[in-house]
């Protein structure tokens, strides 16, 4: 992986960047080392109207029925100078207990944008499942693009393109989920094995085979 604050190339088992010193240690003495319950769309900046979350709430929702596993996150918010968008990034993706539509998704699978306003400045932090497909070269390659939008203001223009240009990547290797034909579960003898109950009886009895005595 990267270094989330100078993004020099940290070697498996090492503990700090050999360029700037970064620690996980480090950041989490900063900002704590508790979980932080996150909505997918964090606007700490007051930037979005109720209408625009709304229709970036659809936007996401999207996204996640097309891509089973993952999810899509953003904050904004304006950072002390102290604190770099990759530092809270890599802090977020391993604290943040985001509130998906599927609450099992894994942070593994998660892309977090996080965008402050006041500098105009924004980076992807992605989970480390996703590392090989969403590449540092791909997730500059998109940031380039928001750069327009980012400029003007225009915060959930910078959202949902981010949400476009990801599914665009993330379209060309994913893979289709083979449809498998409906069979009753083997294992289970009726409803009331998942702790399930009908509300009213059948209307006929159940037919039994005979077992020999």
């Amino acid at each position: 992986m990267n270094c989330p604050h100078c993004a020099t190339k940290i070697l498996a088992g090492q503990e700090a960047c050999a360029v700037c010193g970064f620690t996980a240690a480090a950041i989490r003495a900063y900002l704590g080392s508790d979980w932080v319950k996150l909505e997918r769309i964090t606007d700490n900046s007051q930037r979005l109207s109720l209408r625009d979350t709304r229709h970036l709430e659809v936007v996401l929702d999207d996204f996640e029925r097309r891509f089973p596993q993952c999810f899509i996150a953003s904050y904004l918010g304006a950072l002390p100078e102290t604190l770099t968008l990759p530092d809270l990034g890599f802090w977020l993706i391993n604290h943040g207990a985001f509130q998906t539509r599927q609450i099992s998704r894994r942070n593994d699978f998660g892309i977090l944008l996080i965008v402050d306003p006041l500098r105009q400045d924004a980076c992807f932090t992605v989970g480390y499942a996703l590392e090989s497909v969403l590449t540092d070269a791909v997730l500059m390659s998109i940031l380039k693009k928001l750069n327009r939008p980012l400029a003007k203001g225009n915060v959930a223009s910078v959202i949902e393109d981010a949400v476009r240009q990801i599914e665009a990547v993330l379209k060309k290797v994913a893979r289709k989920e083979r449809r498998h034909d409906e069979h009753p579960p083997a294992v289970v003898a009726d409803a009331t094995d998942l702790g399930l109950h009908t509300l009213r009886p059948p209307s006929r009895p159940l037919l039994h085979a005979n077992r020999p005595d």
